[in-house]
């Protein structure tokens, strides 16, 4: 974003690692952690969706995924 507006001074920082008190690179961060955070809940119920055990219909009070409210 720096860059493009021919502020590579600015681009040049960030990309250094050395401006994270910057206003933008706080609402970046903060976007890209609320992404990797939903990311991993949404890798989670695959891995809980993809366990046989998920679906046996022979557990006690039924399936896992008959429970599931998505």
């Amino acid at each position: 974003m720096f860059n493009s507006m021919r502020r590579t001074d600015l681009g040049a920082l960030v990309a250094a690692g050395e401006a994270d008190d910057f206003p933008e690179v706080v609402i970046a961060r903060t976007l890209l952690q609320e992404q990797a955070d939903q990311t991993a809940r949404q890798g989670e119920a695959l891995r809980q969706y993809a366990d046989p055990s998920f679906w046996d219909e022979e557990s006690p009070g039924g399936a896992l995924a008959a429970h599931d409210r998505g």
